[in-house]
Protein backbone atom coordinates (compact mmCIF):
# COMPACT_ATOMS: atom_id res chain seq x y z
CA UNK A 1 0.00 0.00 0.00
CA UNK A 2 2.72 2.40 0.64
CA UNK A 3 4.54 1.66 -2.22
CA UNK A 4 1.70 1.96 -4.12
CA UNK A 5 0.92 5.97 -2.90
CA UNK A 6 4.44 6.78 -4.01
CA UNK A 7 3.53 5.91 -6.95
CA UNK A 8 0.52 7.48 -6.91
CA UNK A 9 2.54 10.81 -5.35
CA UNK A 10 5.13 10.20 -8.00
CA UNK A 11 2.88 9.75 -11.03
CA UNK A 12 0.71 13.33 -9.82
CA UNK A 13 3.75 15.33 -10.00
CA UNK A 14 5.05 14.12 -13.19
CA UNK A 15 1.37 15.08 -14.24
CA UNK A 16 1.93 18.70 -13.00
CA UNK A 17 5.11 18.75 -14.40
CA UNK A 18 3.82 17.57 -17.98
CA UNK A 19 0.63 20.48 -17.56
CA UNK A 20 3.27 23.27 -16.65
CA UNK A 21 5.10 22.36 -19.92
CA UNK A 22 2.38 22.70 -21.68
CA UNK A 23 1.23 25.46 -20.83
CA UNK A 24 4.23 27.37 -21.46
CA UNK A 25 4.42 25.54 -24.63
CA UNK A 26 0.66 27.12 -25.36
CA UNK A 27 1.86 30.40 -24.89
CA UNK A 28 5.06 30.55 -27.02
CA UNK A 29 3.01 29.31 -29.53
CA UNK A 30 0.28 32.00 -29.40
CA UNK A 31 3.23 34.58 -29.32
CA UNK A 32 4.73 33.32 -32.02
CA UNK A 33 0.95 33.15 -33.96
CA UNK A 34 0.29 36.84 -33.04
CA UNK A 35 3.30 38.47 -34.79
CA UNK A 36 1.52 37.06 -38.46
CA UNK A 37 -1.02 39.10 -40.49
CA UNK A 38 -2.73 37.94 -43.83
CA UNK A 39 -3.55 41.23 -46.04
CA UNK A 40 -6.11 39.92 -48.76
CA UNK A 41 -8.47 41.00 -50.62
CA UNK A 42 -9.35 43.81 -52.80
CA UNK A 43 -12.01 46.65 -52.20
CA UNK A 44 -12.63 48.72 -55.05
CA UNK A 45 -13.95 52.43 -53.18
CA UNK A 46 -15.04 55.06 -55.37
CA UNK A 47 -12.89 58.23 -55.05
CA UNK A 48 -10.24 56.81 -52.71
CA UNK A 49 -8.23 55.06 -55.75
CA UNK A 50 -8.93 51.92 -55.51
CA UNK A 51 -7.40 51.02 -52.36
CA UNK A 52 -6.70 47.10 -51.15
CA UNK A 53 -7.53 46.22 -47.59
CA UNK A 54 -7.45 42.88 -45.46
CA UNK A 55 -10.67 42.10 -45.94
CA UNK A 56 -10.43 38.49 -44.01
CA UNK A 57 -12.63 38.19 -41.44
CA UNK A 58 -10.39 35.29 -40.08
CA UNK A 59 -7.53 38.10 -40.04
CA UNK A 60 -8.59 40.92 -37.80
CA UNK A 61 -6.16 41.34 -35.11
CA UNK A 62 -3.57 44.33 -35.12
CA UNK A 63 0.19 43.98 -35.38
CA UNK A 64 3.19 46.03 -34.40
CA UNK A 65 6.79 44.77 -34.02
CA UNK A 66 7.36 41.80 -32.07
CA UNK A 67 6.92 43.84 -28.83
CA UNK A 68 3.71 45.01 -29.43
CA UNK A 69 1.79 42.12 -31.12
CA UNK A 70 -1.58 40.91 -30.68
CA UNK A 71 -3.19 38.02 -32.44
CA UNK A 72 -4.24 38.21 -35.77
CA UNK A 73 -6.68 35.22 -35.40
CA UNK A 74 -10.38 35.67 -34.89
CA UNK A 75 -10.18 33.24 -32.41
CA UNK A 76 -7.26 33.70 -30.63
CA UNK A 77 -7.65 37.44 -30.60
CA UNK A 78 -6.03 39.59 -27.32
CA UNK A 79 -7.88 42.77 -28.36
CA UNK A 80 -10.91 42.80 -25.80
CA UNK A 81 -13.75 45.03 -26.59
CA UNK A 82 -13.66 46.50 -23.13
CA UNK A 83 -10.12 47.37 -23.18
CA UNK A 84 -8.81 45.36 -20.31
CA UNK A 85 -8.39 41.57 -19.29
CA UNK A 86 -7.78 40.18 -16.00
CA UNK A 87 -3.92 40.40 -16.67
CA UNK A 88 -4.72 43.56 -18.55
CA UNK A 89 -6.37 45.69 -15.93
CA UNK A 90 -3.34 46.14 -13.99
CA UNK A 91 -1.34 47.45 -16.78
CA UNK A 92 -4.28 49.76 -17.20
CA UNK A 93 -3.92 51.46 -13.79
CA UNK A 94 -0.31 52.01 -14.97
CA UNK A 95 -0.68 54.84 -17.19
CA UNK A 96 0.98 57.54 -16.11
CA UNK A 97 -1.15 61.16 -14.58
CA UNK A 98 -0.75 63.93 -16.81
CA UNK A 99 -0.84 66.54 -13.70
CA UNK A 100 3.02 65.63 -14.00
CA UNK A 101 3.49 66.12 -16.81
CA UNK A 102 4.00 69.70 -17.27
CA UNK A 103 6.57 70.00 -15.14
CA UNK A 104 8.63 67.29 -17.05
CA UNK A 105 10.87 68.47 -19.91
CA UNK A 106 10.82 66.63 -22.88
CA UNK A 107 13.37 65.11 -24.90
CA UNK A 108 13.49 64.97 -28.67
CA UNK A 109 15.28 62.81 -31.53
CA UNK A 110 15.90 65.37 -34.63
CA UNK A 111 13.34 65.75 -37.12
CA UNK A 112 13.08 63.94 -40.18
CA UNK A 113 10.87 64.72 -43.17
CA UNK A 114 10.13 61.82 -46.15
CA UNK A 115 7.27 62.31 -48.31
CA UNK A 116 5.96 65.21 -47.52
CA UNK A 117 5.52 64.36 -43.86
CA UNK A 118 7.85 65.64 -40.65
CA UNK A 119 8.18 63.15 -38.36
CA UNK A 120 9.92 63.33 -34.73
CA UNK A 121 9.84 61.33 -31.88
CA UNK A 122 10.18 62.08 -27.77
CA UNK A 123 9.91 61.16 -24.52
CA UNK A 124 7.41 62.87 -21.88
CA UNK A 125 5.81 61.79 -18.78
CA UNK A 126 7.92 58.54 -19.83
CA UNK A 127 5.61 58.02 -22.56
CA UNK A 128 7.30 57.56 -26.20
CA UNK A 129 5.84 60.19 -28.52
CA UNK A 130 6.05 60.71 -31.85
CA UNK A 131 5.24 63.92 -34.08
CA UNK A 132 3.84 64.27 -37.52
CA UNK A 133 3.42 67.52 -39.20
CA UNK A 134 2.83 68.78 -42.78
CA UNK A 135 6.56 69.51 -44.61
CA UNK A 136 5.25 73.34 -45.38
CA UNK A 137 5.22 74.05 -41.63
CA UNK A 138 8.68 74.31 -41.52
CA UNK A 139 8.47 77.58 -43.66
CA UNK A 140 4.81 78.68 -42.47
CA UNK A 141 3.76 81.74 -40.58
CA UNK A 142 0.50 80.03 -39.73
CA UNK A 143 -0.35 78.07 -36.86
CA UNK A 144 -1.69 74.06 -37.15
CA UNK A 145 -4.01 72.09 -34.82
CA UNK A 146 -3.74 69.22 -32.89
CA UNK A 147 -5.14 65.92 -33.29
CA UNK A 148 -3.72 63.55 -30.39
CA UNK A 149 -4.32 59.85 -31.31
CA UNK A 150 -4.52 56.60 -29.28
CA UNK A 151 -3.93 52.93 -29.85
CA UNK A 152 -5.82 49.78 -29.83
CA UNK A 153 -4.75 46.78 -27.25
CA UNK A 154 -1.35 46.01 -27.11
CA UNK A 155 0.23 47.80 -30.04
CA UNK A 156 1.86 51.09 -30.12
CA UNK A 157 1.68 54.27 -32.48
CA UNK A 158 3.99 52.43 -34.98
CA UNK A 159 1.54 50.12 -36.58
CA UNK A 160 -0.35 53.49 -37.46
CA UNK A 161 2.13 55.31 -39.23
CA UNK A 162 0.63 55.61 -42.53
CA UNK A 163 -2.93 56.61 -40.88
CA UNK A 164 -0.95 58.94 -39.05
CA UNK A 165 0.86 60.40 -42.07
CA UNK A 166 -1.84 60.76 -43.94
CA UNK A 167 -3.68 63.05 -41.76
CA UNK A 168 -0.68 64.76 -40.85
CA UNK A 169 -0.58 65.60 -44.70
CA UNK A 170 -4.27 67.34 -44.61
CA UNK A 171 -2.73 69.91 -42.05
CA UNK A 172 -2.64 69.02 -38.72
CA UNK A 173 -0.20 67.74 -36.14
CA UNK A 174 -0.42 64.74 -34.89
CA UNK A 175 0.61 63.08 -32.26
CA UNK A 176 0.89 59.30 -31.12
CA UNK A 177 2.17 57.57 -28.45
CA UNK A 178 3.66 54.18 -27.35
CA UNK A 179 0.72 53.45 -24.94
CA UNK A 180 -0.72 50.25 -25.09
CA UNK A 181 -3.26 50.33 -22.62
CA UNK A 182 -5.17 53.52 -23.85
CA UNK A 183 -8.56 53.18 -22.70
CA UNK A 184 -9.09 55.98 -20.06
CA UNK A 185 -7.78 58.92 -22.56
CA UNK A 186 -4.75 59.79 -19.47
CA UNK A 187 -1.90 59.31 -21.92
CA UNK A 188 -3.75 60.84 -24.88
CA UNK A 189 -4.45 64.46 -22.89
CA UNK A 190 -0.33 64.07 -22.10
CA UNK A 191 0.22 63.73 -26.11
CA UNK A 192 -1.53 66.74 -26.14
CA UNK A 193 0.57 68.32 -23.27
CA UNK A 194 3.49 67.21 -24.83
CA UNK A 195 2.95 69.11 -28.24
CA UNK A 196 1.63 72.51 -26.33
CA UNK A 197 5.13 72.24 -24.36
CA UNK A 198 6.92 72.44 -28.24
CA UNK A 199 5.33 74.82 -29.05
CA UNK A 200 6.97 77.30 -26.32
CA UNK A 201 10.22 75.46 -26.72
CA UNK A 202 12.76 77.41 -29.16
CA UNK A 203 14.77 74.21 -30.14
CA UNK A 204 11.41 72.75 -31.07
CA UNK A 205 10.47 72.46 -35.11
CA UNK A 206 6.80 73.22 -33.69
CA UNK A 207 8.09 76.72 -32.30
CA UNK A 208 5.07 78.82 -32.30
CA UNK A 209 3.67 76.21 -34.90
CA UNK A 210 0.64 74.98 -32.75
CA UNK A 211 -2.61 76.20 -32.54
CA UNK A 212 -3.33 75.39 -28.98
CA UNK A 213 -6.73 76.38 -28.69
CA UNK A 214 -7.77 73.75 -31.79
CA UNK A 215 -7.43 70.08 -30.41
CA UNK A 216 -8.75 66.96 -31.44
CA UNK A 217 -8.61 63.40 -29.76
CA UNK A 218 -8.86 59.99 -32.37
CA UNK A 219 -8.04 56.55 -31.96
CA UNK A 220 -8.85 53.04 -32.89
CA UNK A 221 -10.16 50.21 -30.79
CA UNK A 222 -9.12 50.58 -27.69
CA UNK A 223 -8.27 53.80 -28.32
CA UNK A 224 -11.55 55.34 -30.24
CA UNK A 225 -12.87 54.68 -26.39
CA UNK A 226 -9.83 56.65 -25.18
CA UNK A 227 -10.84 59.88 -27.89
CA UNK A 228 -13.94 59.47 -25.88
CA UNK A 229 -12.98 59.29 -22.60
CA UNK A 230 -10.16 62.08 -23.35
CA UNK A 231 -12.89 64.80 -24.91
CA UNK A 232 -15.07 63.99 -21.57
CA UNK A 233 -12.00 64.77 -19.30
CA UNK A 234 -10.78 67.60 -20.57
CA UNK A 235 -12.46 70.65 -22.29
CA UNK A 236 -9.53 71.97 -24.61
CA UNK A 237 -10.77 69.07 -27.09
CA UNK A 238 -13.16 70.79 -29.59
CA UNK A 239 -13.66 67.37 -31.92
CA UNK A 240 -13.80 63.54 -31.74
CA UNK A 241 -12.91 60.49 -34.09
CA UNK A 242 -13.26 57.19 -32.84
CA UNK A 243 -12.70 53.98 -35.58
CA UNK A 244 -13.83 50.81 -34.23
CA UNK A 245 -14.04 51.66 -30.73
CA UNK A 246 -14.88 49.82 -28.42
CA UNK A 247 -17.12 52.35 -26.41
CA UNK A 248 -19.05 51.98 -23.44
CA UNK A 249 -22.64 53.37 -22.94
CA UNK A 250 -21.62 54.31 -19.67
CA UNK A 251 -18.36 56.56 -20.92
CA UNK A 252 -20.61 58.10 -24.13
CA UNK A 253 -23.35 59.33 -22.83
CA UNK A 254 -20.95 62.30 -20.51
CA UNK A 255 -19.65 63.52 -23.64
CA UNK A 256 -21.18 66.70 -25.43
CA UNK A 257 -18.03 67.33 -27.81
CA UNK A 258 -18.86 66.38 -31.27
CA UNK A 259 -17.96 62.73 -32.41
CA UNK A 260 -17.92 61.19 -35.64
CA UNK A 261 -18.06 57.32 -34.98
CA UNK A 262 -16.55 54.61 -37.96
CA UNK A 263 -17.23 51.26 -37.59
CA UNK A 264 -16.79 48.35 -40.43
CA UNK A 265 -19.10 45.46 -41.17
CA UNK A 266 -17.08 42.70 -41.07
CA UNK A 267 -15.20 43.63 -37.66
CA UNK A 268 -15.49 40.49 -35.59
CA UNK A 269 -13.58 41.87 -32.67
CA UNK A 270 -15.59 45.21 -32.19
CA UNK A 271 -19.39 44.28 -32.92
CA UNK A 272 -20.53 47.76 -34.60
CA UNK A 273 -24.22 46.88 -33.37
CA UNK A 274 -22.84 46.00 -29.60
CA UNK A 275 -19.64 48.77 -28.93
CA UNK A 276 -20.22 51.84 -31.82
CA UNK A 277 -23.74 52.23 -32.93
CA UNK A 278 -24.86 52.40 -29.00
CA UNK A 279 -22.63 54.87 -28.36
CA UNK A 280 -23.48 56.96 -31.10
CA UNK A 281 -27.19 56.69 -29.55
CA UNK A 282 -25.86 57.41 -26.07
CA UNK A 283 -23.35 60.97 -26.79
CA UNK A 284 -25.99 63.69 -25.81
CA UNK A 285 -23.79 65.86 -28.73
CA UNK A 286 -23.61 66.47 -32.32
CA UNK A 287 -22.55 63.02 -33.86
CA UNK A 288 -21.97 60.78 -36.66
CA UNK A 289 -22.22 57.22 -37.17
CA UNK A 290 -21.38 55.58 -40.33
CA UNK A 291 -20.02 51.69 -41.16
CA UNK A 292 -17.67 51.27 -44.10
CA UNK A 293 -18.82 48.08 -46.19
CA UNK A 294 -16.44 44.87 -45.76
CA UNK A 295 -14.23 46.70 -43.22
CA UNK A 296 -12.65 44.56 -40.47
CA UNK A 297 -11.17 45.79 -37.83
CA UNK A 298 -7.84 47.12 -39.08
CA UNK A 299 -9.03 48.53 -42.24
CA UNK A 300 -8.13 51.66 -41.21
CA UNK A 301 -4.66 51.15 -41.21
CA UNK A 302 -4.08 48.68 -44.22
CA UNK A 303 -6.57 51.37 -46.07
CA UNK A 304 -6.30 54.38 -44.27
CA UNK A 305 -8.02 56.55 -47.24
CA UNK A 306 -11.58 56.67 -47.18
CA UNK A 307 -10.80 57.18 -43.55
CA UNK A 308 -8.56 60.10 -43.50
CA UNK A 309 -10.79 61.27 -46.48
CA UNK A 310 -14.10 61.90 -44.19
CA UNK A 311 -11.74 62.61 -41.10
CA UNK A 312 -9.58 65.68 -42.78
CA UNK A 313 -13.23 66.81 -43.25
CA UNK A 314 -14.27 66.74 -39.87
CA UNK A 315 -11.43 67.79 -38.39
CA UNK A 316 -11.23 70.66 -40.78
CA UNK A 317 -14.65 71.68 -40.00
CA UNK A 318 -14.30 71.94 -36.01
CA UNK A 319 -10.25 72.58 -35.93
CA UNK A 320 -9.91 75.07 -38.70
CA UNK A 321 -13.41 77.06 -38.71
CA UNK A 322 -14.72 75.83 -42.07
CA UNK A 323 -18.06 74.75 -40.54
CA UNK A 324 -19.21 74.20 -44.71
CA UNK A 325 -17.59 70.92 -44.42
CA UNK A 326 -20.78 70.07 -41.76
CA UNK A 327 -23.04 69.42 -45.00
CA UNK A 328 -20.73 66.60 -46.05
CA UNK A 329 -22.16 64.62 -42.84
CA UNK A 330 -25.79 65.60 -43.31
CA UNK A 331 -28.55 63.68 -45.44
CA UNK A 332 -27.51 64.42 -48.93
CA UNK A 333 -24.26 65.13 -48.38
CA UNK A 334 -21.28 63.62 -49.87
CA UNK A 335 -20.50 60.57 -47.12
CA UNK A 336 -24.32 59.62 -47.06
CA UNK A 337 -24.49 58.93 -50.76
CA UNK A 338 -20.83 57.51 -50.87
CA UNK A 339 -21.69 53.77 -51.74
CA UNK A 340 -18.59 52.62 -50.07
CA UNK A 341 -20.37 53.62 -46.59
CA UNK A 342 -23.70 52.72 -44.84
CA UNK A 343 -25.96 52.87 -42.29
CA UNK A 344 -25.13 56.46 -42.02
CA UNK A 345 -26.31 58.53 -39.50
CA UNK A 346 -26.12 62.08 -37.91
CA UNK A 347 -27.62 63.98 -34.93
CA UNK A 348 -26.93 67.38 -33.43
CA UNK A 349 -25.46 69.19 -36.91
Amino acid sequence: MKKFKKLFSLVLVLSMIITVTACGNDTENTTTTTQQYVDNGVVNTPGYNNVTPAESSENQGVQGTPSEAVSTSQNNIQINPEGTTASQESQATQIPNTTQAKTQKPTEAAPQITDGVGKYTGTYNSIEQAVYYPADLVNSNRTYPIVAFANGTMVSYTFYETLLKELAKSGFIVVGNSETMAADGSAQISSIDFVISENNNTSSVLYGKVNTDKIATAGHSQGGRSAVNAAVKDSRIDCVLSIAGSNYVEEAEKLSTPVLFMAGTKDMIVDADKWIKTAYDAVKGPAVYVNYIGGIHTTCCSTPAPYVHYASLWFDAYLNGNTSRLDNFRYGGELSSDSAWTEFSYKGL
